[in-house]
Order: structure tokens, then sequence, then C-alpha cells
């Protein structure tokens, strides 16, 4: 007999954030080394630096698919490896 894998448990902010962090490393479209996952309450927050827009709306659409998110938070991401370019691009 198979065994369960469903679960009717509360889905844990730690697991979401493993689970994230985990989809972001595995995504070829995203660098997953350079975003930090923090998660409470259901909140996913991303913050680092990425390459460009795409990067981050594609780590929103990442972190959206985990079970348990309730929102995700991109505020603290940033486009340019060199987080001190001028600001006035956006």
């Amino acid at each position: 007999m198979a065994a369960n894998t469903e679960s009717n448990q509360p889905v844990s902010d730690t697991w979401i954030t493993t689970k994230v962090k985990a989809d972001l490393l595995a995504s070829s479209d995203v660098s997953g080394l350079d975003i930090s996952v923090e998660t409470a309450n259901g909140i996913v927050s991303l913050s680092g630096d990425v390459d460009n827009r795409g990067q981050i709306e594609r780590a929103t659409a990442i972190a959206r698919d985990i079970e348990g998110v309730q929102r995700v938070d991109t505020s603290q991401l940033k486009v340019g490896k060199n987080g001190n370019r001028s600001a006035g691009n956006n």
C-alpha cells in the first residue's frame, strides 16, 4: 500500500522557506544563490540582487506556487549585482 503524501497539518514557515529556496536554486531562470528567503505567517520576503526585472517576476512566481504562501514581498530585491546603482531608473 502506498503511503499517503497528503497532510492535513498546516505548512510551517520553515518548510515554506526551505521549499522556496530549493525551487529558486533549481531554477535556471533565477540566481537562487543571490536571493535570501524569509517567511513569517505565510508571507515570503525575498531579498538580494538579481540581474533583471524578469528574475524578480520569476522568483515571485516560484514562491507563489509553493503551498502555504499567502503573499510574496519582493521590495528588498534589487536589480543589478552592484546594488548601489542610481535609483533613478525605476
